[in-house]
This record gives structure tokens, sequence and C-alpha cells, in this order.
């Protein structure tokens, strides 16, 4: 693949650092209670400057969802296909989730299910792309657990159900830790990957 030139790559580069920026203030103001002035500020580049790479903060918002459920997503979807068996692609979702916001909790702060009260308030809403892209995740967890269901591997539940059950367990594990200022344990991936198959797996497998 050809090499950017110099002026593009310092472009792209400076275009990341006001995301971080803003991912930084989201979680600790909340999207309503942060400016483009402060923005810009923390990521050390003038107003004018934001402005000519986003047209709004609603502008920054949609990337930064943009950019980071693609990172998630793709990853949880590599890790697990390179996975045959469909334990092993349980085990692959769940140790990637961990993985991912070990990465990024101040995401977490601003989108995740125990998020802080305020961090992301009423009025800004769960954007569609972001819902969206959180149910097709959703919906590939069900189906490795229907293939599971069929191949006598997990219980017969329903399939969603046990993908639910299984976010849950996680959800919980990383925001005790990101609500904690990382100081608490992070659940280890094989502690809930043990705990979680333990109540999924067909008796047999047990």
């Amino acid at each position: 693949m050809e090499e950017l030139p110099r002026k593009e790559r310092e472009r792209l580069q400076h275009r990341q650092e006001m995301l971080d920026a803003a991912e930084r203030l989201f979680s600790q103001k909340g999207y309503h209670g942060t400016t483009m002035q402060e923005i810009a500020d923390e990521a050390e580049f003038s107003v004018g400057a934001l402005y000519n790479m986003f047209e709004s903060k609603t502008g920054i918002l949609a990337e930064l969802i943009a950019m980071r459920t693609e990172e998630f997503t793709a990853d949880v979807a590599g890790r697990m296909g390179r996975q045959q068996d469909v334990l092993d692609k349980v085990r692959a979702a769940i140790a990637a989730k961990l993985d991912f916001f070990r990465r990024h909790q101040q995401f977490f702060l601003i989108f995740g299910p125990f998020r802080e009260r305020g961090r992301l308030e009423q009025g800004a809403g769960l954007p569609e792309a972001l819902r969206q892209r959180y149910w097709d995740y959703l919906d590939r967890l069900a189906e490795v657990f229907a293939e599971g269901i069929r191949e006598g591997a997990f219980a017969a539940e329903e399939p969603m159900a046990l993908a639910l059950c299984m976010e849950g367990m996680t959800n919980a594990a990383i925001a005790h830790w990101v609500h904690s200022g990382g100081q608490a344990a992070l659940a280890d991936a094989e502690v809930i990957q043990r705990v979680f198959l333990r109540g999924a797996l067909a008796e047999g497998r047990r």
C-alpha cells in the first residue's frame, strides 16, 4: 500500500488527537457539558482548527462512535472467526470484549450500559448508528449460541437470552473496573468464561 503524503498523515494525526481529546472530555463532563472550545484546548489546537476538521460537536460524537464501534466489532468478529468450535468462539468473544474496554474505558463511561449518570444525558440519546451496531453484535452472538444448541453444546434456551446473559456478566465486570478508576480487579476472561459456560452448557457437557 502506497504511503500517504506527509501533509495527509499529519492531518489524520491531528484529527485523531482531537477525537481522543473529545472522548476524554465527554467521559468526564458529559456530551452537553463539553464545549468545542474545551475540546480544542484539550487537544492543544485552536478552535478554528477544530472546526476545519469537524462541522460540529455532533459530528465529533458521530465520528467517535463510528471509530470505536468499528474497532470493537472488527476485533470481536476477527477473534471469533479464527475459531472453529462454538465454545472457543464464545471464549474469544468474552476475551475480545474485556480487552477492548481495558484499552477504551473512557468510551465505556460515555456509552456503556452502566455509565455514570449524566455522562450521556437524556438530550443526547444513543445515536441510531450505535444502537444498530450493538444489535448486530448481539445477533452475531445469538447465531453462535443457536449453532451450539443445534450441535448439542449449549442448553436449549433462547439464543438471544444466552447472548444477553453473557453481555450482563461482561458489562458488570467492566463497569466495576472502570468506575473504580481501574483499581478494582477486572474479572479475568477465564473466570467469566468458566462461570458463564457452566450454566450455558448442555446438561451432558457440564
